[in-house]
C-alpha cells in the first residue's frame, strides 16, 4: 500500500537534460542542466537513464512511501529497470541505485515508455534543451499527457482493426 502517485517525466537530449514532476500540492518542480565532462563518451541510453535516477535521488525524502510513475521516451531505460538488470555494466549500477531508492525510502519506481511526440508536447524534451516555455511549464495539465484512466483501445483508434486483422476477426 502506497502514500500517493507522483507523476514525473525525465529526458536526455544531445548534450542537456531535463526532469519535470508534479508535488503533492499541484506544484511542478524540475531540474535540467547540461553534462559536463561526467557525461562525455557515455551513450544516450546511460545519460537519459542516469537522469531519470539522479532526479530521482534529489527528491529523497519525498519518495517515502509512494508510488512514481516516470514517464520516457527511452525504451532502454524501461527495459532494465523492468528487468532489473543490464548486460551494460553502466547501466547496471544505475539500477541497483534505482532499486536502492525504493528500499531506502519504501516507494514503488514504475517506468512508462511514452512516445517522443509526448515528450515533446509535455514539454520535457524542450527543457533537456534549455527550453522552459513549452507544455506543462507553460501552464498544461500534466493529466492531460499522461492518459492512464483510459484503456488501449481508447487511445487508438486503430489498435481494434489491427488485431482483429490477424486475431481472425475476433
Amino acid at each position: 500500500m502506497f502514500g500517493e502517485a507522483m507523476y514525473m517525466f525525465g529526458n536526455a537530449s544531445g548534450e542537456g537534460f531535463g526532469s519535470l514532476w508534479l508535488g503533492s500540492e499541484g506544484s511542478i518542480s524540475f531540474r535540467f542542466g547540461i553534462w559536463g565532462a561526467d557525461g562525455d563518451g557515455t551513450s544516450s541510453n546511460y545519460r537519459e537513464f542516469r537522469n531519470l535516477v539522479e532526479t530521482l535521488e534529489g527528491m529523497g525524502d519525498n519518495l517515502k512511501g509512494n508510488e512514481v510513475f516516470l514517464f520516457t521516451d527511452n525504451s532502454v531505460s524501461e527495459a532494465v529497470s523492468f528487468k532489473g538488470s543490464s548486460n551494460s555494466e553502466a547501466l547496471f549500477h544505475l539500477v541497483v541505485r534505482l532499486y536502492k531508492l525504493e528500499m531506502t525510502h519504501m516507494c514503488k519506481i514504475e517506468l512508462v515508455h511514452v512516445a517522443g511526440t509526448r515528450m515533446i508536447r509535455q514539454g520535457t524534451d524542450g527543457l533537456s534543451q534549455g527550453d522552459m516555455y513549452e507544455g506543462i511549464m507553460k501552464g498544461e495539465s500534466m493529466f492531460s499527457f499522461i492518459p492512464l484512466h483510459l484503456n488501449a483501445f481508447a487511445r487508438s483508434d486503430t489498435l481494434e482493426g489491427w488485431i482483429g486483422s490477424w486475431a481472425g476477426g475476433c
